[in-house]
C-alpha cells in the first residue's frame, strides 16, 4: 500500500541543495514509475477531486440516517376551562382542569417501508367537576403500534432510495476522481517523453557546438599555415555562434519542461527524468481488446452508467409512486387510570384496560397527475441516458481506431526518420573527410553538421510522438492506470484533511 509519507518527500522535494544565491537548483533525477506515484499521491487536482469525492462519502453515511431511531419527548403544565352545563351539580358555571403531560416515544423505520413505534403517555387532571368519582386522577398508557404499506411505498428500494441515489453520487464522483488521474498520468507522461526528446535534442546541440568549435579551431590553425583563406574562419566563427544560440534555446525549452514535470509533483526543485533514451517499445494492442476495456474502465463510460442505473431506481420508485396507498396499521395497548400514580402504572402490567385495533387505510389521489408525470419524466430521461451511452460507445471505438493508426503511423516515422539521421551521419562524415583535402568548404561542413542535428532532433521527437501515440491509446482504452499497475482503494479516514483514497501498486 503506497500512503502519503510526509517526511520521505519532503526528503525528496523540499530539501534546498547548498548552492550560490541565485543560481539555479540542481534537478532531481526520477524514473517514471516514480513520477507516476509521487504525482498521483500529490498532485493538487486529484487532492481537490478527492474532497468531493471524501464529501460523497459523507452524504452516503449521512443517508443511513434514514434509520437512527427518533425519540420523542413531551412535557406540558397547563390550565383548561370551559362553560359546564350541568350547574345542577357542579359548584361553578365554568369547568377548570389543571393538567400535567408527560409523554415519551420512539419510533423505528423498517427497510419494508413500514414504521414501528413504541409510546408512554402520562397524564394528572385536577377538575374543579365534582361529579368525578376520582379527582384528581391519573392516566397512562402504553402503547406498540405497526404501519405496514401494502402498495405505495412498500419496499426496500422506496425505503432505501435515498441511499442507493448518495451510493451513485459516490460513485460518480470515484469515476471523477479515476477521470483527474488519467488527465494528470497522460499529461505527466507526455511532459516526461518531452523532456527526454528535448534533453537528447540538448546533448546533440552540445555536441554540435563542439564540432563547429573544432572546426574553428583548425580553420585557424590552417589560416596560420596560409593553407586556408581567411572567409573560411569568419565562416566557422558563425557557425559557432549560431549553434551557441541553438543550445541555449534548447536549454530553455528542457528547463521549461522540467518546471512542468515539477508542477505536476509538486516539487520545489526541477525535475529531471531519469538518464534513459527515448525507445521505441514495441505493442500489441488489438480495436476488440481496446473497446472491450474501455467499456469497463474509461471513467466517462462508467459515469454513464451510473447515470442510467440511478435513473433506473427513480423509475422503481416512480412506478411505486403511482400505485394508490394502502397501509394496514395495528396498534396494541394497556392503560392504567387511578388517583395514585404507583398504582396507574401497576395497572399497565394487567389486562383490566388492554386495547387493540387492526386495520386498513386507504388514499389516492384523484389524477395522480404529479406521480404519473414523473413516471413519464424517468423514463424519457432514461432513454436520452442510454442514447448518450451508445454515442459515447460509438465514439470510444472511433478514438481506439485513430488512436491504433497513430501508433502504426507513429512507428512508421521513427524507422524513416532513423534511415534519415543514418544518412546525415554518412553525409557528413564524407564532408569532414572532404574538407580534410581541400574538397569541401566550411560552409558545406557546417550545413551537413545542420543536417545531421535537424535529423536527430526528428528521430527524437519522432520517438516521443510514438510514446504519446502510446499514452493516448492508454487513456482512450481505459488502461492507463493498469498499465502504470495503480489503483485506487477507499480509505475512510477520521480526520477531515486525511487523504481519502490511496494508491497501492501490486
Amino acid at each position: 500500500m503506497l500512503c502519503f509519507r510526509p517526511f520521505l518527500f519532503s526528503f525528496f522535494f523540499c530539501a534546498v541543495s547548498a548552492v550560490s544565491a541565485g543560481a539555479q537548483q540542481s534537478p532531481v533525477h526520477m524514473e517514471l514509475a516514480e513520477l507516476t506515484r509521487v504525482a498521483l499521491e500529490r498532485n493538487l487536482e486529484i487532492a481537490a477531486q478527492s474532497y468531493e469525492t471524501r464529501a460523497s462519502d459523507a452524504q452516503v453515511s449521512g443517508a443511513y440516517g434514514i434509520y437512527d431511531p427518533v425519540a420523542e419527548a413531551e412535557a406540558a403544565l397547563g390550565v383548561s376551562r370551559e362553560f359546564s352545563n350541568i350547574s345542577v351539580i357542579s359548584t361553578s358555571d365554568v369547568n377548570e382542569v389543571k393538567y400535567r403531560r408527560l409523554n415519551l416515544s420512539l419510533s423505528q423505520l423498517l427497510p419494508t417501508g413500514a414504521r414501528a413505534s413504541a409510546s408512554f403517555t402520562n397524564g394528572r387532571d385536577d377538575s374543579n367537576n365534582n361529579i368525578l368519582a376520582i379527582d384528581p386522577y391519573y392516566d397512562s398508557t402504553l402503547k406498540f403500534s405497526l404501519v405496514q404499506p401494502l402498495l405505495r411505498d412498500r419496499g426496500r428500494t422506496v425505503t432505501e432510495r435515498g441511499i442507493l441515489f448518495a451510493i451513485k453520487e459516490r460513485q460518480i464522483s470515484v469515476q471523477n476522481l479515476r477521470a483527474r488521474a488519467f488527465d494528470v498520468l497522460s499529461r505527466l507522461r507526455n511532459v516526461y517523453h518531452n523532456a527526454l526528446r528535448l534533453r537528447q535534442n540538448l546533448e546533440y546541440r552540445q555536441a554540435s557546438l563542439d564540432l563547429a568549435r573544432e572546426i574553428l579551431r583548425d580553420n585557424k590553425a590552417r589560416l596560420e599555415s596560409g593553407v586556408l583563406p581567411p572567409v573560411e574562419v569568419l565562416e566557422a566563427e558563425v557557425g559557432v555562434k549560431q549553434r551557441e544560440r541553438d543550445l541555449l534555446d534548447a536549454r530553455r525549452a528542457y528547463d521549461d519542461a522540467l518546471d512542468q514535470i515539477a508542477l505536476l509533483v509538486r516539487s520545489d526543485r526541477p525535475v529531471a527524468p531519469a538518464d534513459l533514451e527515448l525507445e521505441r517499445q514495441p505493442v500489441h494492442f488489438r480495436e476488440e481488446q481496446g473497446f472491450a476495456s474501455a467499456l469497463r474502465q474509461r471513467p466517462e463510460i462508467m459515469q454513464q452508467m451510473r447515470l442510467i442505473e440511478r435513473l433506473d431506481i427513480e423509475g422503481e420508485v416512480a412506478r411505486n409512486q403511482v400505485l394508490p396507498r394502502v397501509d394496514l396499521a395495528a396498534e396494541y395497548s394497556h392503560r392504567g387510570f387511578d388517583d395514585r400514580y404507583a398504582d396507574t402504572v401497576g395497572d399497565l402490567a394487567d389486562d383490566d384496560l388492554a386495547n387493540w385495533q387492526v386495520g386498513v387505510e386507504l388514499s389516492y389521489p384523484v389524477g395522480n397527475r404529479a406521480a404519473r408525470n414523473d413516471l413519464t419524466r424517468v423514463r424519457l430521461l432514461r432513454r436520452q441516458q442510454s442514447v448518450l451511452l451508445n454515442q459515447l460507445k460509438e465514439e470510444v471505438r472511433i478514438e481506439i481506431r485513430a488512436a491504433l493508426r497513430q501508433i502504426e503511423v507513429s512507428d512508421k516515422i521513427v524507422d524513416v526518420t532513423r534511415t534519415g539521421r543514418r544518412l546525415a551521419e554518412e553525409k557528413l562524415d564524407n564532408l569532414l573527410k572532404r574538407q580534410k583535402v581541400g574538397l569541401a568548404t566550411t560552409r558545406d561542413v557546417l550545413e551537413g553538421e545542420q543536417d545531421l542535428a535537424a535529423a536527430n532532433f526528428d528521430e527524437t521527437a519522432a520517438l516521443a510522438d510514438y510514446n504519446n501515440a502510446v499514452t493516448d491509446y492508454l487513456r482512450i482504452s481505459g488502461l492507463l492506470l493498469e498499465q502504470a499497475g495503480v489503483r485506487f482503494i477507499a480509505q475512510v479516514r477520521k480526520d477531515e484533511d486525511g487523504p481519502l483514497l490511496g494508491m497501492e501498486t501490486p
